[in-house]
């Protein structure tokens, strides 16, 4: 597929092409501002991201499979309990994995670690009527869970590195640039920076796609 080809049909299907690359052009975090509580209180360092990461990938995808065969006959209101429950019963193996592995480190997130079970970026698929199918349903999940992996590390490298002039524990410089960013109205603070920056990001790319198909147009 040439370049043109490429360009038009990203540009004619924009929606799909969202979909496809959901790390980056529809990411849960810095685009549709999903597991904000947790993020912007618990993910101050790169340690913590990774804890953060780590409930995650173990949760979101297999909470979302198993509710796909599951609910496909139940109502919206049925699946507003059952979507919660799957989430929990799979958090509580999760869970318990990773205090096999990692000890107490887990505990350092106080309830921002088990607060996910309940957060939209696990969750919130239940209020959709259109039937998920059990292959769209694991394509999606790890998508979500791609994205949202990155923002979360990328996010507690930055706040670590800013609030305590380390990466993973490492000492990088001794100034503290931002001590507020280990708190959580700093948090949100970056959070809401990189979020505007994300969707600049997004927009830019997509001028740059409509400028591009509009040259190809020009020189016929």
């Amino acid at each position: 597929m040439d370049r043109k080809t490429k360009v038009n049909r990203e540009l004619a299907n924009w929606d799909d092409t969202v979909r496809r690359r959901k790390v980056l052009l529809s990411n849960p975090v810095f685009i549709k501002g999903l597991a904000l509580a947790p993020l912007s209180v618990a993910a101050t360092t790169l340690g913590n991201s990774l804890m953060l990461s780590i409930a995650v990938i173990l949760i979101l995808t297999p909470t979302r499979v198993i509710t796909s065969l599951i609910t496909r006959r139940m109502s919206v209101p049925l699946k507003t309990f059952f979507y919660p429950l799957t989430s929990a019963v799979v958090f509580g193996f999760a869970y318990y994995a990773m205090y096999k592995v990692f000890g107490t480190w887990p505990l350092n997130m106080g309830a921002y670690l088990p607060i996910l079970v309940v957060d939209p970026l696990i969750v919130k698929n239940f209020e959709k009527t259109r039937k998920e199918s059990f292959l769209y349903s694991i394509i999606n999940g790890l998508r979500n869970t791609a994205g949202f992996v990155m923002a979360c590390i990328l996010l507690g490298t930055i706040r670590e590195f800013l609030a305590y002039g380390s990466i993973g524990g490492l000492s990088i410089i001794s100034v503290k640039l931002l001590p507020m960013a280990r708190y959580s109205f700093g948090g949100f603070l970056i959070i809401g920076v990189m979020c505007a920056l994300w969707n600049m990001y997004v927009n830019i790319y997509h001028d740059k796609l409509k400028k591009e198909a509009a040259g190809y147009e020009l020189n016929g």
